[in-house]
């Protein structure tokens, strides 16, 4: 049988069909950058090919597929044979690539793709979504698949040669969605890079973000002065770390492992014999919100590690918990997530900005929800009809595994979002579902590190180099080089359960003085 009838007419799902493309179009010399060199793939519009000089010659292919999928296609002229697929942030809504904004993909010679997921708007404004399940499909799940799917043929006819490696990588939404690669489509890379990934959307970033909104800004309405205001921030974190610090043997600003500290913020509640520099009942009831585990709908929602505070820091809680909304000013609050000529929305902070959205645009459907006086009576069904298409926290790993897949997950310590804990339980229960998976899927938590990278511990881990290099040797990664970013020095990072320990003496800016024990 031909391979063009073994598939589904139209479906650029269809691997084989876009197999018969490629091979009816035959090999393509890389310097021919033009539009008649690409096949025609079904559902599959090219707007425009171009010749680029910058960052390195390339070719720049920008295409939509299905309704309104847009996709940036870049093909180094000098190729290394593989192909990378960068994800997005936020809630998206242009094009964005991971690989190219977290690690110079395309100047290292790889083929890269990135897509809006099939919508246009401000990456913290989630109104795209009202009334249009195809863009809620598509953001959920679809837009990464295909635009992977479709990728390969145009690499393919480009270079006139088989792609011979490829990869995922993403962070935030991006970490989710190679989550999801990895779940749901197990056949589209070989090797996956999850950095702290947001992969249970309805629960975590929705219902959980919403309790820290309710206790943060008790009056939706009133979103410029937070409960927790920056006098209270610092007398919070500096009474963390001056507990914490030194545990792990460095007093650096850094918490190696912040499980080994039980820090009570209830501790700083005013009393008779505090008056002074002191939380006040609503003060510590909004920083348990924030450190605090529950439950919501029988599922357990993590709370965010102590240590990830940085009072006076952009990247900490002020950024993700505290914050304040001032006129006209936007949120940086993810590298790469450029939402262009878009303008952003009124939100205080991250993480009040994707829980209202989640609730009111993917589970309710209605721009006038608030969460004045909500009480999650109804989260359950209600959010149980989105959260197949959303959430991507299946422990079965089994098929991905079955093909040779590998998987690399990552948090860091500090972050004040994507809580490392959550990441951590995640992939305890892909262990306890099958013990064997830890010789496919590796989990690092990095300290000191905020969200996708930042903070004062070292963040400058090359993922894609360590996961090029798991693929390649076969041998998987137990430490890994963590340099730091933006100065010298470098540590190491430990994959789970090994904890970054400090020899008690070395040079704390080499890695040599470092090394991986057992959690206490």
């Amino acid at each position: 049988m031909s391979p063009i009838f073994c598939c589904v007419p139209m479906s650029v799902s269809c691997a084989c069909l876009l197999s018969a493309l490629i091979v009816a179009t035959g090999p393509v010399l890389a310097a021919d950058c033009s539009v008649d060199v690409f096949p025609t793939l079904p559902d599959v519009q090219i707007v425009s090919v171009t010749a680029e000089a910058a960052p390195v010659p390339h070719c720049k292919v920008e295409g939509v597929i299905g309704t309104e999928t847009n996709f940036e296609l870049l093909l180094p002229d000098d190729w290394n044979g593989k192909f990378v697929m960068g994800g997005g942030g936020g809630f998206v809504g242009s094009v964005v690539n991971a690989a190219t904004d977290f690690v110079d993909a395309l100047g290292n010679g790889w083929a890269t793709v990135g897509t809006d997921t099939g919508h246009q708007g401000h990456s913290l404004d989630a109104s795209w979504a009202y009334n249009n399940l195809e863009r809620l499909v598509s953001f959920g799940h679809q837009a990464v698949h295909r635009t992977a799917v479709v990728s390969k043929p145009l690499i393919e006819a480009h270079y006139g040669q088989e792609i011979s490696r490829s990869i995922f990588f993403g962070c935030s939404r991006g970490g989710g969605q190679a989550m999801m690669e990895a779940q749901r489509h197990p056949e589209d890379f070989d090797g996956i890079v999850a950095m702290a990934p947001a992969f249970n959307w309805t629960h975590e970033l929705g219902a959980r973000w919403i309790v820290r909104a309710q206790a943060m800004y008790p009056d939706p309405k009133q979103i410029s002065k937070p409960v927790i205001g920056p006098d209270a921030l610092s007398l919070i974190g500096n009474a963390i770390m001056a507990e914490c610090d030194a545990i792990d043997g460095l007093a650096d600003g850094i918490l190696n492992d912040p499980r080994e500290c039980s820090f009570d913020v209830a501790k700083l509640a005013c009393s008779e014999q505090s008056p002074n520099e002191c939380l006040s009942p609503e003060q510590v009831a909004a920083a348990k919100a924030i450190h605090d585990t529950f439950e919501i709908d029988g599922q357990t929602l993590h709370g965010t590690p102590i240590g990830a505070e940085l009072p006076g820091s952009p990247l900490g809680w002020n950024l993700w918990a505290t914050g304040g909304y001032t006129l006209d000013k936007g949120l940086e609050y993810h590298e790469g997530a450029d939402s262009g000529e878009f303008r952003a929305p009124a939100v205080p902070n991250g993480s009040w900005a994707f829980a209202t959205g989640i609730l009111s645009y993917f589970i309710y459907n209605d721009p006038n929800w608030s969460y004045a006086g909500y009480d999650f009576s109804d989260f359950g069904p209600s959010a149980g009809r989105v959260a197949p298409t959303l959430n991507a926290n299946d422990p079965d790993l089994s098929e991905f595994r079955a093909r040779g897949g590998k998987l690399i997950i990552d948090n860091g310590w500090m972050d004040g979002s994507m809580s490392a804990y959550g990441t951590l339980d995640y992939y305890e229960r892909v262990l306890a579902l099958d013990a064997t998976a830890s010789e496919d899927v590796r989990l690092f938590l990095r300290p000191g590190v905020t969200h996708c990278n930042g903070g004062p511990g070292p963040d400058g881990t090359d993922y894609l180099i360590a996961m090029d290099a798991w693929l390649e040797t076969g041998v998987a990664p137990d430490v890994l080089p963590a340099p730091f970013r933006g100065k010298d020095g470098e540590r190491i990072i430990c994959a789970h359960p090994g904890v970054v320990t400090y020899d008690g003496s070395g040079d704390p800016n080499k890695k040599e003085s470092f090394s991986c024990r057992a959690p206490n």
